[in-house]
């Protein structure tokens, strides 16, 4: 399996009869890594939530998640982009305008990176203090946005490294260094918070140091002579026509990104006015909701890849039916995962936090949590057919709507208006995902599977 030729990753894209096995061999390695990923996240929290303080700390950390987001708004937008129309080139056999592309997302994702990482760190207290955090809240959160900011240019890196990789089929090479960076990054973040007693700080240390290290390794690939879409010098140059098409792509996504980061951010703004203890199990219940959300997440970015590449190679049905296989197979992974956590949630929330208010509230949420996850199922791949065939246009408008349409101003009506309480939040959640779908079934239809590139 780690050592398919591209030969057999096109052939899996584009022929292979079995679509649900190989589309399962090729998310495997990706589902793999993003679970590890999760389970780093957990690892971060278990430690945080070791702390005297742990409540603000974890409380201080989930608010900066919205911002961050926001930021990597850009580089997700553009890694969309780029799967959408490298993968189309290869599936037309145009490996020169692949390149082409290639070397566009590298110089956008080491500028767009530089950039971020300034303004991230210089507005970081601006920004919490509008958000309301005060004192133990405040002070874990800017510790946390102000180190993490230098990770910027590294994390904008890798995700252009992985959606070249992705867009020609190859899942297993950017995992391998995601688990090497994840690996480290736990490692170093035991160590700097128990060992150490460097708390916040540690973990946001260890994570930088976790996504850096693999930096290199992504630079020699992307440059390597012998692979058939490397960089060469005559490829890093801005030229107005890729440009401009990459930015048509792209600014649905990066805008549809950023818009729900900022919708995030006013709703954990909303959501800290409730107390520390709600936005600490708030976000505690996120990261057990992740075990079974990231797995769907990287069914949906296969997705992508099989509709762009098969739109490419002007195969109108195979691309139609990989969305279908698609959703089938994270429907099953979703229900099958609620089933599986349901009776071990309240030890895995026991593990994340020592405070019992916030566990109480936790598992509160996570009944809500657990009922929305089919849903999020059919959104994740409503969200790969729309960026794989281009229809960017799409995403951003489902990925909005949900927030910015029907979520916010529902838990607002809620908090102004009802005595639901904190309730009146996960009401709102399982409203606004059930309406979307029934928007984003319509916007399928439209969807004609033809080249945009």
């Amino acid at each position: 399996m780690f050592k398919l030729e591209n030969k057999e990753k096109n052939y899996l894209l584009l022929k292979e009869k079995k679509l649900y096995q190989a589309f399962l061999y090729l998310a495997l390695p990706v589902m793999a890594a993003n679970l590890l990923k999760s389970v780093h996240d957990l690892v971060d929290t278990y430690f945080i939530g070791q702390l005297e303080n742990s409540v603000a700390a974890q409380a201080g950390i989930a608010i900066t998640w919205p911002l961050l987001d926001i930021f990597l708004s850009l580089s997700t937008g553009l890694a969309i982009a780029g799967v959408a129309i490298i993968s189309q080139f290869l599936g037309a056999k145009d490996n020169e305008s692949a390149r082409e592309y290639s070397g566009l997302l590298f110089i956008l994702s080491i500028g767009i990176g530089l950039v971020v990482n300034v303004l991230l760190f210089l507005f970081s207290p601006l920004v919490l203090h509008s958000m309301g955090a005060k004192e133990g809240v405040y002070d874990s959160g800017l510790i946390y946005l102000q180190v993490r900011s230098f990770e910027m240019v590294f994390l904008f890196l890798f995700t252009a490294f992985q959606s070249m990789r992705q867009a020609r089929g190859d899942t297993v090479t950017p995992v391998i260094l995601s688990v090497i960076s994840i690996l480290i990054n736990i490692v170093l973040t035991a160590l700097f918070t128990s060992v150490l007693n460097m708390g916040v700080f540690g973990a946001a240390i260890g994570t930088l140091i976790g996504q850096a290290a693999i930096a290199p390794a992504i630079l020699f690939m992307m440059f390597r002579k012998s692979d058939e879409l490397s960089i060469r010098k005559e490829h890093l140059r801005i030229k107005k026509d890729t440009m401009k098409k990459l930015i048509h792509i792209a600014m649905p996504s990066a805008a549809s990104q950023a818009l729900s980061s900022l919708g995030f951010l006013i709703l954990q703004t909303v959501i800290l006015s409730y107390g520390e203890v709600v936005a600490a199990a708030f976000s505690l219940g996120n990261k057990v909701s992740n075990l079974l959300l990231i797995p769907i997440m990287a069914i949906g970015s296969i997705l992508a890849a099989f509709v762009g590449q098969n739109i490419g190679a002007s195969n109108k049905e195979r691309a139609r039916k990989s969305y279908h296989a698609s959703r089938n197979i994270a429907l099953i992974l979703s229900i099958v995962g609620c089933f599986l956590i349901f009776p071990f949630r309240s030890k895995m929330l026991n593990l994340l936090t020592n405070d019992s208010e916030t566990l109480k509230v936790a598992m509160e949420y996570m009944i809500w949590v657990l009922i929305t996850q089919p849903l999020m199922a059919l959104f994740q791949n409503y969200m790969g057919v729309f960026n794989g065939s281009g229809n960017t246009r799409y995403s951003f408008t489902i990925a909005s709507a949900r927030l910015w349409a029907v979520r916010l101003p529902l838990i607002l009506i809620f908090k102004q208006f009802t005595n639901l309480g904190r309730s009146g939040i996960w009401y709102a959640m399982v409203i606004s995902n059930i309406i979307i779908l029934i928007l984003a079934q319509n916007l399928f239809r439209k969807v004609d599977f033809e080249r945009k590139v």
